[in-house]
């Protein structure tokens, strides 16, 4: 049964059965009340649950881009030199500089390789990129 017929068949009822108009109105006002603090709570429990599910969608997205990520593009981690702050960016060997989300200093990016000339791009220093 529709609830909104539930509501007017249960108004309805306390009409025939309370007699006091004192009583009456008494009761109504109590049961306004409570079905006003449920649809309340069913709102926040609404929105909770809107809040979890916001955030396992941004955690399948950063999962599906981890397992089926192109090889040639991916995320690398970054410490800004002015405040510490840790961040990542998409890997690009063109870009020269990436601003910093929290301080918004441009940092500048060097992605030459301080190895020795027989780096095959596996030592860790270089990131395990390879160089030509």
């Amino acid at each position: 049964m529709d609830i909104k017929i539930q509501l007017e068949k249960l108004m309805s009822d306390l009409k025939e059965n309370v007699k006091d108009e004192q009583s009456l109105k008494y009761v109504q006002e109590k049961l306004i009340k409570t079905l006003a603090d449920i649809l309340q709570e069913m709102d926040n429990n609404s929105k909770e649950e809107q809040k979890r599910i916001t955030l396992l969608e941004d955690k399948i997205e950063r999962m599906e881009k981890e397992f089926f990520l192109d090889d040639e593009i991916y995320d690398i981690e970054i410490v800004c030199p002015y405040c510490n702050h840790k961040f990542e960016t998409e890997f690009d060997e063109n870009k020269k500089e990436v601003k910093c989300p929290e301080c918004n200093n441009l940092i500048e990016l060097d992605w030459s390789c301080d190895c020795d000339d027989g780096c095959d791009g596996s030592c860790g220093s270089c990131g395990g990129h390879h160089h030509n």
